[in-house]
C-alpha cells in the first residue's frame, strides 16, 4: 500500500475473537457483528444461557462460534477460560474486554466485597486476560485488543465510584498495552461508550424512562444501541484502522465530548 512496506493489517476470515460479557448487549452484538466478517467467536459469559443463545444465534447467522463460561472475578476460571478456548479455537486475533460489573452504592455505604469484585471484574480480569494471551498474540506478531472503559472514567458517578474508578483505570491499562505491545504488530484501542439499551442502565432505569432522557439531554436526541457501539468495534479491527492504537474514543451521541 505504501512505500514503507507495512502490511495494513485487519481482520481476515478465520482470525478468532473473545468476547467477554458476550451474553447480551453489547457483547451479543460485538459477536454477531465480527462473526459476519468472518471471525470465530469465543463467547466468555458466566451465564450459561445467555452465552449459549449468543453461540446459537453467531450459528444461525452462518457464524462459527463457541460458548466458555467463566468467572471473571476467579484467575483459576480465567485460566482454564483460556486455555480451553486456544484448544477449542486457537490463540485470539483480538480479544474484546467488554464484561463488567456495577453494584451500586454511595461510597459510604458501599461494601468493601463490592468494592473488590467490581475491580476483580473490570479491571483484573482484562489485566490477566492480557497477560494470558499477550505472548501467544506477540509471537503472531498481529492482533487487536478493545477495552470498553465508560463516560463515567472522566465524569465520575455518584453511587458508582466503584465503576467509575476501574473504567479510568482501563483507560490507563489501554495506553500502557498500546505502548508496550505495538512494535509487536498489536493495536490496542477502548471503546467509550454512552448510556444504551443494555442490562446494566436497564436494572436501574425502566426502558420509557431512558428514551425520554435521552430525547431531552442527548444532543442526538437518541439513547445508543448496542449495534451503534458494535460498527466502532468493525472498524476498530479492520484494516482501516491499522494506523490507531492507545485512543479512547466516545460513542455517545456527544453527551460526553471527551477530548
Amino acid at each position: 500500500m505504501a512505500m514503507d512496506g507495512i502490511e495494513r493489517d485487519g481482520l481476515k476470515a478465520g482470525d478468532v475473537v473473545i468476547v467477554t460479557g458476550g451474553g447480551g448487549g453489547f457483547g451479543r452484538a460485538f459477536s454477531l457483528r465480527l462473526a459476519s466478517m468472518g471471525a470465530r467467536i469465543a463467547i466468555w459469559d458466566i451465564n450459561e444461557n445467555d452465552g449459549a443463545e449468543t453461540a446459537r444465534l453467531v450459528r444461525q447467522n452462518g457464524g462459527d462460534g463457541g460458548f466458555f463460561r467463566v468467572d471473571l472475578s476467579d484467575p483459576a476460571s480465567i485460566a482454564m477460560c483460556a486455555q480451553s478456548t486456544v484448544s477449542t479455537f486457537d490463540a485470539p486475533y483480538c480479544i474484546i474486554n467488554n464484561a463488567s460489573v456495577f453494584p451500586r452504592a454511595e461510597v459510604i455505604d458501599m461494601s468493601l466485597a463490592d468494592w473488590e469484585l467490581t475491580l476483580k471484574v473490570n479491571i483484573t480480569a482484562p489485566f490477566l486476560i492480557a497477560k494470558t494471551f499477550g505472548p501467544m498474540m506477540i509471537a503472531q506478531g498481529r492482533g487487536v485488543v478493545i477495552n470498553l472503559a465508560s463516560g463515567r472514567a472522566v465524569e465520575g458517578a455518584a453511587k458508582g465510584a466503584n465503576y467509575a474508578c476501574t473504567k479510568a483505570a482501563i483507560l490507563s491499562l489501554t495506553k500502557s498495552l498500546a505502548l508496550e505491545w505495538a512494535k509487536h504488530g498489536i493495536r490496542v484501542n477502548a471503546i467509550i461508550p454512552g448510556q444504551s439499551l443494555t442490562a446494566m442502565p436497564l436494572a436501574a432505569t425502566p426502558e420509557a424512562d431512558l428514551h425520554a432522557h435521552a430525547k431531552t439531554r442527548n444532543p442526538m436526541g437518541r439513547i445508543g444501541y448496542p449495534e451503534d457501539v458494535a460498527g466502532l468495534a468493525a472498524y476498530l479491527v479492520s484494516s482501516d484502522a491499522a494506523y490507531m492504537t492507545g485512543q479512547g474514543v466516545a460513542i455517545n451521541g456527544g453527551a460526553v465530548m471527551v477530548p
